[in-house]
């Protein structure tokens, strides 16, 4: 009896000792000698002096620093489009960009995928890390394996601004518009309703003057947001990656009639000039009630229409959708090229640098438009996203972002819808095509050798 319990003793020792020697051993010691280790983004990521957090970053910066024997660095340009043309360059080039860097996940899944511009990170970090966005990573997820890691959650995408003053004067209360939207009647044809109502020549001079619609960019009622707050996409993706082009679906053509009609048949937009921007010269100048804009481009309104107010609601719902949709930008994450030294090192020193701390405030994205809003509504409506986020589609395609999603999808040329998409498609389609085409020609070559 005395010699079984002296086993069994033993045996829990063991068992007690072995987790914390596995949980002392986990933890790889690195020393890069000193070298230089650099993160890229086109936002600089250097610690701010201006930041209520900034002892707490530094301190990290050099606990990094002297843990791992480096120098972290932020790389940037400090603009989104500079920066993805450094990027491209670079790897076009095979050149180093960073260490890691950051780009949508669009961009490398499956191109640069395809071409072995980037690697795949689940040999060096964490993949199941608290601090990665699960969901997102594995929806982009290739062949089991994660190429882009990212931090980020669901951001606002495209919302329909609403000048207060203007719909006053329509008989537009702010009451009314949210309440449509709290009560699911948020819909396009609650908007074209009220675009007529507020297209008005105010001064008789037989001119319109205030207009009811108009959108950011290149086209008078961009179809885009449309597109998928009637539950559709521009592009269906397989699991494989594989872009479909997917304007002949009827949702879709439906959405770019929706926006046809509105410039052609209720004519609610400016029509003085059809050069790229000159809808939202109008918005801007207060001349505009409702206007369809991605939320990254219009924090300069907000100081632009101080006088006149502005209120922020959803893109309205569509004749197919169920419920209201917030569409995206394509969310971005961190990367790593094939050339990049010490990957496992770098993993850790990425990983520990965008880890959670106490004092990192935990913020929604409700938080970063407090000091932006006129009302408290605004910021119900922000709220409004979560559960209903998608991502937009398509702009990896460098040919169908430029002839579509950015263009005028045939509205100012007076192309009809369908015959619209039915002229786009082949073309459309080769260029997706042409994204899969290194990997097609690596598998032929292949085949062609066995």
């Amino acid at each position: 009896m005395k010699k079984t319990l002296t086993v069994l003793l033993a045996m829990m020792l063991v068992m007690t000792l072995l987790p914390m020697t596995a949980g002392a051993e986990e933890e790889k010691k690195y020393d890069l000698g000193g070298r230089v280790v650099t993160i890229a983004s086109w936002t600089d990521g250097t610690p701010n002096p201006n930041s209520d957090t900034y002892a707490e970053q530094m301190e990290l910066l050099e606990h990094i620093n002297e843990k791992y024997n480096c120098d972290l660095q932020f790389v940037t340009t400090g603009d989104w489009h500079s920066y993805m043309a450094v990027v491209n360059s670079s790897l076009t080039a095979g050149e180093k960009i960073a260490d890691v860097f950051w780009a949508a996940f669009g961009t490398a899944v499956p191109t640069w995928v395809d071409r072995g511009l980037v690697v795949p990170l689940d040999d060096y970090f964490d993949i199941e890390d608290e601090i990665w966005n699960q969901q997102t990573n594995e929806e982009w997820a290739l062949n089991g394996k994660h190429y882009v890691l990212t931090t980020w959650k669901d951001a606002v995408g495209h919302v329909i601004l609403f000048n207060k003053r203007i719909c006053a004067e329509n008989g537009i209360t702010d009451e009314y518009l949210y309440d449509l939207q709290r009560n699911g009647e948020w819909t396009w044809e609650k908007l074209r309703e009220l675009a007529i109502k507020c297209t008005k020549d105010t001064n008789n001079d037989g001119k319109i003057d205030v207009y009811g619609f108009g959108s950011y960019g290149t086209c008078p009622t961009c179809p885009e947001a449309f597109v998928y707050s009637n539950g559709a996409a521009p592009v269906i993706i397989d699991e494989d990656f594989h872009y479909k082009y997917n304007l002949t679906d009827p949702r879709v053509i439906e959405a770019i009639q929706f926006c046809y009609d509105l410039y052609h048949v209720d004519q609610v937009c400016y029509t003085g000039s059809m050069d790229w921007g000159a809808w939202e010269m109008m918005w801007r100048r207060g001349r505009t009630a409702f206007y369809s804009v991605a939320s990254w481009n219009m924090m300069g309104y907000f100081s632009d229409l101080e006088n006149d107010e502005i209120g922020i609601l959803m893109i309205p719902k569509g004749p197919q959708a169920d419920d209201y949709v917030n569409a995206q930008s394509m969310p971005s994450g961190i990367m790593m090229q094939p050339m990049v030294e010490d990957k496992e090192a770098i993993a850790a020193i990425v990983s520990e640098w965008y880890a959670d701390y106490d004092w990192k405030e935990e913020t929604t994205v409700v938080d970063s438009y407090e000091n932006y809003v006129f009302d408290d509504e605004s910021l119900e409506t922000v709220a409004m996203i979560e559960g209903r986020t998608v991502s937009l589609l398509g702009e990896v395609s460098t040919y169908f972002r430029d002839s579509v999603l950015w263009n005028d999808w045939g509205i100012k040329s007076g192309t009809a819808p369908r015959t619209f998409v039915e002229t786009m498609e082949a073309s459309c389609q080769a260029s997706f095509d042409e994204l899969w085409k290194p990997l097609v020609e690596a598998q032929e070559a292949l085949e062609a050798a066995e």
